[in-house]
């Protein structure tokens, strides 16, 4: 419900019992003379975050900080995101309650990206889900540039959004965009959907962002799986 949206919008925050071991021969090969060893390009779709950085992509248009988001509506509940490597490697970390007439849930789950591969995890169950995807590179190709904050907004158009005044929210410059087919208005900044406001299937979903750290380093453990968490591999 809420999340036709912001799936899309922040296509990156998308979607992730046992670890994953690339198996290797147990013989050596023979060595290769320095003169013709050359290093292998990353493969797109399974670049880390320095990799993704070093390739000249932006995912956000600052590099690092920290925002925190209250939810209301359909859907009540914080988000918290840390993020470093211009977005590149991220922990997101979601609690919400859900109460849309007969359907109830309650949420308590974690997000982690690192580079293209995207983990969800579960603290419950000390899972994580994980999956590697090639998206980056296409929308990249498509769209003609590394900067996914304007392919955010090329996808914006092409959901029928209409950029209509630029606002100031939380202290930061937004463009402000409608979509009214979705009945949907956005306050866009550096990448980031800092409020949004929609009755999608008449529900109303809000989103509100209430805190702004920029440009402040982040602890490594807020944005990578847990150690010794089960590593579960899903097929795309």
């Amino acid at each position: 419900m809420k999340n036709a949206v912001l799936f899309l919008l922040t296509f990156w925050c998308l979607a992730c019992n046992q670890s994953h071991i690339d198996s290797r021969a147990s013989a050596m090969p023979a060595p290769v003379p320095a003169a013709l060893k050359i290093a292998a390009a990353p493969i797109p779709g399974s670049r880390n975050a320095e990799e993704m950085v070093a390739a000249g992509f932006r995912r956000y248009g600052i590099e690092k900080g920290r925002l925190i988001f209250r939810m209301d509506g359909a859907v009540n509940g914080t988000e918290v995101i840390y993020f470093d490597h211009w977005g590149w490697r991220e922990g997101k970390y979601v609690r919400t309650e859900t109460n849309a007439g007969a359907y109830k849930e309650k949420t308590n789950m974690a997000q982690f990206l690192d580079g293209e591969r995207r983990y969800e995890y579960d603290p419950k169950t000390n899972t994580a889900n994980y999956f590697d995807s090639p998206q980056v590179e296409a929308s990249a190709q498509k769209y003609q540039t590394k900067d996914m904050v304007k392919v955010a907004d090329e996808m914006l158009k092409k959901m029928g959004g209409v950029h209509i005044k630029a606002e100031e929210f939380q202290g930061v410059m937004c463009d402000v965009w409608e979509i009214e087919k979705y009945r949907t208005t956005l306050h866009m900044w550096q990448g980031f959907t800092l409020k949004e406001r929609s009755f999608t299937a008449n529900l109303p979903v809000g989103r509100t962002c209430i805190s702004i750290l920029s440009d402040a380093d982040m602890p490594a453990e807020k944005m990578t799986v847990p150690a010794g968490a089960i590593l579960n591999e899903l097929e795309r």
